[in-house]
């Protein structure tokens, strides 16, 4: 299944993150790295903590901040989907990656990883990789 491409890395959540932006960066082909329009745009769907972002950072990217938003009839904050469609459509060609998260803390609830995956997966020239911050996942009891 689909956990079977999932990697674990003993690492802080920040390295992990940084090596996986890096090694995606790095294996590029050299044609795309050569063109005008590189894929140097890394999306991420806000949460408060830090880690990713430097990570973003230090791999050499721009991270783009994708706002969060509150969910009908509750005080829950989830992923903008709208947001992260209108991103993608703006920085088109130029998305190395999407990075979203299971694992948070409250009023933060999981990304919505299944939609965030289509938006990624219909993106052209095979898509944009979807990291996804499991940091906390396994000791989450969903």
């Amino acid at each position: 299944g689909a956990a079977g491409f999932g990697v674990v890395l003993p690492l802080c959540t920040g390295m992990s993150v940084a090596l996986v932006l890096a090694a995606l960066r790095d294996g590029l082909p050299a044609s795309s790295q050569r063109t005008e329009q590189r894929r140097d745009v890394v999306l991420w769907s806000r949460i408060d903590q830090k880690s990713c972002y430097k990570a973003v950072l230090s791999a050499g990217l721009t991270c783009i901040v994708i706002p969060t938003t509150i969910c009908n009839g509750s005080d829950e904050v989830t992923t903008d989907l709208d947001a992260m469609e209108q991103s993608l459509d703006k920085y088109r060609g130029r998305v190395l990656a999407v990075i979203s998260t299971t694992s948070c803390f409250a009023p933060r609830v999981p990304d919505r990883v299944d939609e965030i995956a289509k938006l990624c997966a219909r993106e052209e020239n095979g898509g944009v990789a979807h990291v996804i911050n499991h940091a906390y996942g396994l000791q989450c009891g969903t």
